[in-house]
């Protein structure tokens, strides 16, 4: 019996987040059981901060996520402190532990269809992602539009042709870092969703 998809949703305005797991240790990258293991601390991570900004979990890829928020600030707060508990967790843990995060967000028309979402805001947040230096997020124009005048706890710098490889995107690109000091309340919550082997 065949089933009809869902008919597309009217095309919205919404900030879309990709993030990338990436520079893993050699350990990792060798052993599958440890590299699961830092995929799920992953997991535990984002999804332990969307539903505090709102963001919504389109999908699970293979490492990393497919997030959408109704706007960009929120996108951008949630990512920021992604990136800000990921620097507190690789404090806390062995050399083999350790990993950074690729995050790259847009601001534009995203159509809803079988439960997934395209259009030009997911293709573009998914370039920015690739993008993106370890440990950073990459911005298009319409999401650093917004964040201007905002009082942000991070720099913004918007990036020249060398940055980005001669690759030309329809927005100019921004790169947020995350803050350098680590809020303390942060060791606190990453203990609850770290394994305890982890934490020896």
């Amino acid at each position: 019996m065949l089933v009809e998809s869902e008919q597309a949703e009217p095309p919205k305005i919404a900030a879309i987040m990709f993030t990338d797991m990436v520079e893993l240790s050699t350990e990792a990258r060798r052993d599958e059981s440890l590299n699961n293991e830092l995929r799920e601390e992953h997991g535990r991570l984002v999804r332990g901060l969307l539903s505090g900004h709102g963001g919504r979990e389109i999908k699970r890829l293979e490492d990393g996520f497919l997030v959408e928020f109704d706007d960009a600030l929120p996108a951008v707060v949630c990512a920021l402190e992604l990136q800000s508990a990921l620097n507190a967790r690789n404090e806390c843990v062995p050399d083999e532990r350790r990993v950074q995060l690729r995050i790259g967000i847009h601001l534009g028309s995203v159509v809803h269809q079988d439960g997934d979402v395209f259009g030009e805001g997911v293709n573009l947040a998914a370039r920015l992602e690739s993008l993106a230096r370890p440990g950073t997020l990459y911005v298009s124009e319409p999401v650093a539009r917004q964040m201007r005048g905002l009082q942000v706890e991070a720099s913004m710098v918007r990036l020249g042709r060398s940055d980005l490889k001669k690759i030309r995107l329809p927005v100019p690109v921004y790169r947020i870092d995350p803050p350098v000091r680590r809020p303390r309340s942060w060791v606190a919550r990453l203990r609850g969703l770290l394994p305890s082997r982890a934490r020896s």
